[in-house]
């Protein structure tokens, strides 16, 4: 039966979810540890996490740091401790020490491409339609001996940033990604194909934002794409 994580069950699950700061690890003969197959939903939206929740004596255990992410947040280990900082005040700090957030982003023309230690990402168009915001991209696994694999529930769309009349609106990644659900991509190999999130409620958009993570076997690597959309022509089906 599917459960939806209420928010005290939510945050209880993230403080204590702190021990699995990558992945699930714990070592103790005396305790058994159960997989279980909850959904999370965050602000309405589901959000899909690479580890999946786990419980321990009667008590929920989640990933921390893709559940901060999620939920706006950064987390550090330093000196024994774990940090979370609020991305928002990053935010706010690089807004103040530009003058405008007018010129925080640099909103491009499409195509779009970004590599990130070997591994490149391109985003070539859109389509939107009443319940998709869909991103046609290619990525392309330069490494020389990593495979790499998309981590699309750390995926996020923002439209109309900074849009005059306009509220900014966020919305998930979509349950369907066939394109990118089959597994990494190999060295020297690549991958196209569209990535799908939820639907915006207002598809008259200016500007869209568009995040996208992979996994190494080293390190994750963040890609995010400032779009100009005032002229784009928008793919349809």
């Amino acid at each position: 039966m599917e459960g939806k994580i209420t928010m005290k069950k939510l945050v209880t699950g993230f403080i204590c979810g702190a021990i699995f700061f990558s992945g699930i690890a714990f070592a103790a003969s005396n305790f058994t540890a159960k997989v279980e197959e909850h959904k999370i939903y965050i602000n309405g939206q589901e959000k899909a996490l690479s580890d999946k929740p786990v419980s321990i004596e009667g008590n929920l255990y989640l990933p921390v740091r893709e559940l901060a992410d999620a939920i706006g947040y950064r987390v550090a280990f330093e000196n024994g401790d774990i940090k979370l900082t609020s991305k928002k005040k990053d935010e706010q700090k690089e807004s103040t020490s530009s003058g405008s957030t007018d010129t925080k982003f640099d909103f491009q023309k499409l195509p779009i491409t970004q590599t990130v230690k070997d591994v490149e990402v391109t985003v070539h168009s859109v389509r939107l339609t009443e319940g998709k915001t869909d991103f046609e991209i290619t990525i392309k696994n330069n490494t020389a001996d990593e495979n790499i694999t998309p981590v699309l529930g750390n995926t996020e769309v923002g439209a109309n940033y900074s849009n005059e009349g306009k509220s900014y609106e966020t919305v998930g990644i979509s349950p369907a990604n066939p394109d990118f659900e089959d597994g990494s991509i190999k060295p020297k190999k690549e991958k196209h194909g569209w990535v799908s999130n939820q639907g915006l409620a207002d598809r008259d958009v200016k500007n869209l934002t568009f995040s996208l993570s992979v996994n190494g076997k080293k390190e994750k690597r963040t890609f995010k794409f400032y779009i100009d959309c005032k002229d784009l022509k928008f793919r349809t089906l």
